[in-house]
């Protein structure tokens, strides 16, 4: 019983000591290296280009309407023979779409000859995050009081920590009625307990186990190819001319076709209006022809040039509307009875052509009610953007069912004028065309500037009007009529709407206030990469500018700094250097710069980054110092958020260890053998040094094992130490080899910094960017005491294994024995072996 107490006391100091040693080593190096609290965390990764603030973000352009109709829903088994089949674009919207009503332009917002101010820089960066809450109500007149605690306080409070909690462990390592210590506790291990414990340190000291993910997959190479379309597409089809000929009862359409590679175009004409009863193709019966569910013809074509012929009989209304979802570039009529509209001066259609009969036909009286269609009705929504110059977005949107064609003319504001392709004026009004299958029809147009601006809805019309005001900061605005239903659009712009009942008005009351002195130009981030050679250093300065106004900027290069390029966005820029002045262009906006130089000094004992005058203050410092394969680095320095050398620290504990175990009187190994071991191993990994330490340490306890053991735990015992003697040889044949042949581990951590690449980041910076170093050596010095290192380890480990032998076979190197048999097996008279 007592034996496995005292197991179970030294298993409990074994753990209390893997817990607590790691604890303490957490906090000494979080307090001397606040940086390390968040060691995942990296400041200064991604690019150093930051979204200006000067503007909202303008949303994605809407792509380009196709020349065709709708495209065709293909599955994936009929892509190879249906893929040739043309995009088309919705039949009432113009070929030339204009930009999306609420896309916004930085140059017509910003007035270069304003003066805007810019605002200071934001730190991108974040670290501890606290959520403060009250339980109860909160005055405006109470306030609230943090105390923060500076570096050196934290680094006070980690070493009590550590302090207070060896105070509270040191009781337990009292042994007896004595109080012992540590070499108290090694002295009195006793045999048959430590062989179970020794297990428990190689246990405990195992490495970590690694498992490699496999990389993501690459999908959907196959199917991307199988369903691409014609090099022509969507532009595979184009109709150059179109003949109508008309007679009081029939409709013929001569349209002529090219045809890029085998395809599938849409007939003129739509299921409720007007149908073709004969197709012909290139003079015989069309074969091909399909209708979807929309009801509109399609034919098939193969490549080339055709003629494509359409007839059939008029309906008896005395409008009909003949839709062209493949608009011809030009259409000629011929006959009579009928007026066609929808065509220009110069011959070019809209989306759709209308019949008007010129005699109206007598129809029979149907007694009772008979059903007709609803009259049509829309949506007219008009922005209007105000910047350097004003424009004016219009949309008519379908409201009433979609089954009917709608033919209108929206009166224009005054001084609006229309550049949107498409789009006829008649008598200050736009001409607006929807098919039966049409939803919407815009258009974009310049409108004069005036003041006041005068918004009325007309009386008595077929649509109902939506106003929206996209004003830019230069442009001050009042506001006088209906108010407002709504102030801000869904990403949080300023953007007032109204919705005005017919005769209602706006008067917006707009003048251009003056400018505030202030500061126009803002630096977001910087980058300065330095890359230090032999000879000559390369550097590369980035830097994000955010500016309101169009100048010269000059920032100072370091002394002897030799100009190589200059690129602004990504575009190289013939810019020269006056002596150590670059002056670098600035237009309204976002602007990023990259400016590389030659140092003519090279890599030395200190290797620094230069002191860089920007002319202005600054947020976002970053340094990337990029250290030689041929140098050595030490010690570092710069802004707190910034690389630390762990490996002193490391060193550190190595001396207090090396102090401790040469008290022990179990190895002949004093001090400076421990120190120097330890520095030789710490270049390698943690088990290793272990290992031989556990090694040593395992023959000093060989030696005072008494000489009645049991022989099965003393045969054990041996085969233990020979297992661990040649793992402890191969771990220091490692540490040689790495030492000699290896790079050396400094163990440099922080900001994403390792040996080869030091990192720094600091949130603000005045005009001069901070600077960060490096105390280096050449790599030989680390050769030299490596080699030195081992020479010695050769000479001392003859000593130890001539000592070790001596401690391994001082009692024997094999007892014979055999393990009693159990009671119930003897035999009566029978004497048990070795007896």
């Amino acid at each position: 019983a007592r034996s496995l107490v005292g197991l179970y006391r030294y298993g409990a100091l074994l753990v209390l000591a893997l817990v607590l040693l790691p604890f303490a080593v957490s906090q000494v190096r979080t307090g001397l290296y606040p940086q390390l609290e968040r060691p995942w965390q990296m400041i200064g990764e991604g690019d150093v280009a930051s979204r200006s603030r000067l503007v909202p973000a303008a949303p994605a352009p809407e792509p380009e309407m196709a020349d065709f109709a709708e495209t065709l829903e293909l599955r994936a088994e009929e892509a190879p023979r249906k893929r040739m089949i043309p995009e088309s674009k919705p039949s009432g919207v113009p070929a030339s779409r204009p930009a999306p009503p609420l896309a916004i332009k930085e140059l017509q917002r910003i007035d270069p000859g304003a003066t805007i101010q810019t605002g200071p820089g934001l730190p991108q960066w974040s670290w501890q995050r606290v959520e403060l809450g009250w339980n109860g109500p909160v005055t405006r007149g109470q306030q609230l009081s943090l105390i923060l605690l500076p570096p050196a306080g934290n680094l006070i409070l980690s070493l009590l920590r550590v302090a207070l909690l060896f105070a509270l462990v040191w009781p337990f390592l009292q042994i007896g009625g004595g109080g012992t210590t540590w070499r108290g506790l090694l002295r009195r291990l006793p045999g048959r307990s430590a062989a179970p414990l020794v297990l428990l340190v190689l246990l405990a000291a195992a490495g970590e186990a690694r498992a490699d993910f496999p990389p993501p997959e690459l999908l959907g190479e196959l199917r991307q190819r199988l369903l691409e379309p014609a090099e022509c597409f969507p532009a595979c089809a184009s109709s150059p001319r179109l003949l109508v000929e008309t007679s009081a009862r029939e409709l013929r359409l001569r349209m002529e076709v090219h045809a890029l590679a085998p395809v599938a175009v849409p007939l003129p004409g739509q299921a409720r209006q007007w149908l073709p009863s004969r197709v012909l193709l290139d003079g015989a019966p069309a074969r091909g022809l399909f209708r979807d569910p929309a009801g509109q013809f399609w034919i098939e074509l193969p490549a080339g040039v055709h003629q494509v012929v359409l007839e059939g009989r008029l309906p008896e209304d005395e409008t009909v509307l003949l839709p062209l979802p493949l608009r011809p570039r030009r259409v000629e009529t011929r006959g009579g009875g009928w007026k066609l509209e929808g065509i220009g001066e110069n011959g070019v259609p809209d989306g759709q052509l209308q019949l008007q009969r010129l005699e109206p036909r007598a129809r029979a009286e149907t007694p009772g009610l008979a059903p007709a269609a609803l009259p049509p009705f829309v949506q007219v929504e008009r922005t209007l953007r105000l910047g350097l110059t004003w424009e004016v977005f219009t949309r008519v949107v379908r409201l009433s069912p979609s089954g009917q064609p709608v033919s209108l003319a929206i009166p224009l504001l005054e001084g609006e004028a229309p550049t949107s392709e498409g789009v006829r004026v008649e008598k200050g009004r736009a001409m607006v065309s929807l098919p039966a299958g049409g939803m919407e029809f815009s258009w974009g147009a310049t409108l004069t500037q005036q003041a006041p601006l005068n918004l009325k809805a007309p009386e008595g019309s077929d649509w109902t009007e939506v106003w929206r005001l996209d004003v830019s900061p230069i442009w001050h605005t009042e506001l006088q009529g209906i108010p407002v239903v709504q102030h801000q659009d869904p990403s949080g712009n300023w953007l007032p709407e109204w919705r005005p009942w017919p005769g209602e008005s706006v008067v917006l009351q707009i003048s251009r206030p003056e400018g505030v002195p202030g500061r126009t130009l803002t630096v977001d981030a910087s980058r300065l990469t330095s890359a230090p050679g032999e000879r000559a250093t390369d550097l590369r300065l980035e830097l994000q500018l955010r500016s309101s106004r169009g100048g010269q900027h000059p920032l100072s290069l370091p002394e002897g700094a030799e100009l190589q390029g200059v690129t602004i966005d990504g575009a190289s820029q013939p810019i020269r250097q006056e002596g150590r002045l670059l002056t670098l262009p600035l237009v309204p906006g976002s602007q990023r710069f990259e400016i590389s130089w030659r140092q003519p000094d090279g890599a030395g004992a200190l290797l620094s980054t230069p002191a860089i005058d920007l002319g202005t203050e600054s947020v976002n410092a970053r340094i990337d110092l990029k250290v030689p394969g041929n140098r050595w680095v030490l010690l570092t320095g710069g802004p707190a958020m910034g690389p630390a050398v762990l490996f002193w620290g490391v060193a550190l504990v190595i001396l207090l260890v090396s102090f401790g175990l040469g008290r022990v009187e179990m190895t002949p190994l004093r001090t400076r053998h421990w120190l120097l071991l330890g520095l030789g191993l710490s270049q390698g990994t943690v088990l290793t040094t272990l290992i031989v330490v556990g090694w040593l340490l395992a023959l000093g306890w060989r030696r005072r094992l008494s000489a009645e053991t049991r022989p099965e735990l003393f045969n054990l015992a041996q085969i233990g130490l020979g297992v661990l003697t040649l793992l402890a040889l191969l771990s220091l044949f490692y540490a040689v080899q790495q030492g000699l042949l290896g790079t050396p581990e400094m163990q440099i951590v922080g900001n994403g910094s390792h040996s080869g690449l030091l990192r720094w980041y600091q949130d603000r910076a005045s005009g001069v960017l901070p600077s960060g170093w490096a105390l280096t050596v050449p790599m030989m010095v680390y050769r030299l005491l490596m080699l030195a290192w081992a020479l010695w380890l050769a000479t001392a480990l003859l000593r130890w294994l001539r000592w070790g032998w001596t401690a391994f076979s001082c009692t024997g190197l094999w007892r014979s024995g055999m393990v009693r048999p159990f009671p119930w097996s003897r035999r009566k008279g029978q004497t048990p072996p070795g007896k």
